[in-house]
């Protein structure tokens, strides 16, 4: 981080320490039964755990009283549970049922049906944009996300859905408004904030199509056979062309993409005969000028001829004063489902850049156009409610970078206090369901405690020179119903765990799983 960013950072930090002082001691844990204590201690003692540090908090919602713990002071490296911190900010920030308005405005006069001057889209921050949209007003996700695709093999992409919906009903509307021409240019508007390419997941802008990705489906032909690749959305700003090559059944899969520039994406690698078909992405580089070329494409399908070329550089020197927009020159608006959908499918698939978005939001609702001011609104929100800055250090919204710190003890008391304001039921009706949905939804799908605990995973790993995969972090963060009628708030943590394979995380989501069936059964 540079050095005004740092700055920032500290100076938010110094405040929240003067605000809150030092963290109050916390009560001492009360006796737990037999069958909890074993049930940790089966898991934290397998052999995989040796050289590994876990730490872990139970404390009754009801009372504040710690039920049990393990180094619940101690720093650990969070992953993903950060976006626990981020998504109560966006939701104080914005409110449980705020909505994205992306509207499109006339620049210039209308007669006789052409519009002489400039249209403009501006972007306001809605990642789905159409994509994930349902008719009964919700977002639809699947349990592993097309984001993840390249980096988890069974990685989907939502079927019977249009990834340009955003861009076509917008463009039908402005056809509605009487415009046949446009003898300009279209402009996107993406001024919101600074698009911001700081943190490692790709860069965050306030315009999005088909969550800036290209979806890419690999599939095998014959062997010695390029492979075939579908892809989505199709616009003339990219293509996709396959150097993959088709091996032998039975061997390993190792898929790249790449910008070959001039709008070409090459897919290199191979994938064995038989193998099931990969999914596998490209980050858009420029997000408006991609969303330009959609929009163009868009009216033309919906009648409203555009005298500028669709593949073209995005103009904003044509466009007004930020936020000065003549009055009435609105001629369509797109509108999007509550916030507290976009709350669910971050925390539900733990989708980065989502979260990053959310950080973005909330530097703009305290007046920034930087995204690295998110650091003091997602701090002044979750300092007052038990989160120690002296315990607690953020880099990223979404919990992507490395040097981050967080305790259990921080987590149950956050969790246990937001769960009292007003958009704590947003927050939690967000979190992956245990057997059910999300990030949990393989883990322990016929344990009695399914159902009944509620919470997000986080997730780090890294691979060594010599070929070598160490997990950094393996969190889980909550809450439990348990089977007398309690609620619980929990954290378990553990970081430094070494991998062979992948399923070996599969296998550690499944321990953790099992230490919380055992609290939802036992306490």
């Amino acid at each position: 981080m540079g050095g005004r960013g740092f700055l920032r950072w500290a100076a938010t930090l110094t405040v929240a320490v003067m605000a809150v002082g030092l963290p109050a001691a916390q009560p001492a844990a009360a006796e737990v039964p037999a069958s909890v204590t074993g049930a940790f201690d089966a898991v934290t003692g397998e052999a995989r755990y040796a050289n590994s540090t876990w730490g872990w908090d139970v404390v009754d919602m009801a009372t504040g009283e710690s039920l049990y713990r393990r180094n619940a002071n101690e720093q650990f490296v969070p992953g993903s549970i950060i976006k626990d911190y981020a998504a109560a900010a966006v939701l104080r920030a914005l409110g449980p049922g705020y909505r994205f308005r992306t509207p499109v405005h006339a620049l210039g006069r209308v007669r006789r049906g052409v519009l002489r001057g400039d249209l403009a889209l501006v972007g306001t921050g809605d990642f789905s944009f159409g994509l994930r949209n349902r008719p009964d007003d919700t977002l639809a996700f699947t349990d592993f996300d097309h984001n993840e695709a390249g980096t988890l093999p069974f990685a989907q992409q939502l079927e019977g859905v249009d990834p340009l919906a955003g861009v076509r009903q917008l463009a039908r509307a402005v056809r509605r408004s009487g415009i046949r021409r446009v003898s300009g240019d279209v402009v996107v508007d993406n001024r919101l904030f600074t698009p911001f390419d700081g943190w490692p997941d790709g860069p965050i802008d306030s315009i999005w199509i088909n969550e800036n990705l290209i979806d890419i489906t690999v599939a095998p032909t014959s062997p010695g056979r390029r492979a075939t690749v579908r892809w989505r959305p199709h616009t003339s700003a990219y293509r996709v062309v396959s150097r993959a090559k088709t091996t032998p059944p039975g061997g390993e899969t190792a898929l790249s993409v790449e910008d070959a520039g001039h709008g070409v994406i090459e897919v290199h690698g191979e994938i064995p005969a038989g193998a099931d078909p990969q999914l596998q992405k490209f980050v858009l580089p420029d997000p408006a000028r991609f969303a330009r070329t959609a929009f163009v494409e868009a009216l033309e399908r919906a009648g409203v001829r555009v005298d500028a070329p669709a593949p073209a550089p995005n103009r904003q020197r044509l466009l007004p004063r930020r936020g000065r927009y003549p009055s009435g020159s609105r001629v369509a608006q797109f509108v999007s489902p509550p916030l507290s959908e976009y709350v669910k499918i971050v925390l539900k698939v733990s989708y980065n850049r989502g979260a990053q978005l959310f950080g973005c939001l909330v530097a703009v609702a305290r007046g920034s156009r930087d995204c690295n001011d998110a650091a003091a609104g997602m701090m002044r929100t979750v300092t007052p409610l038990g989160v120690s800055p002296a315990s607690t250090f953020l880099f990223d919204p979404a919990g992507s970078i490395d040097v981050a710190r967080a305790t259990p003890g921080d987590m149950t008391a956050f969790h246990r206090a937001v769960a009292g304001q007003p958009y704590g039921p947003a927050l939690e009706a967000g979190l992956p369901i245990l057997g059910r949905d999300g990030s949990l939804a393989t883990t322990l799908e016929d344990s009695p405690a399914a159902g009944h605990v509620f919470a997000k995973t986080g997730t780090r790993a890294t691979n060594t020179p010599d070929g070598r995969t160490l997990l950094l972090a393996q969190t889980l963060v909550g809450y439990i119903t348990t089977q007398s009628g309690r609620r619980l708030s929990f954290a378990l943590m553990v970081n430094n765990v070494p991998l062979r394979e992948f399923t070996d995380i599969l296998d550690i989501f499944r321990g953790q799983g099992l230490m919380t069936e055992a609290l939802q059964q036992s306490l």
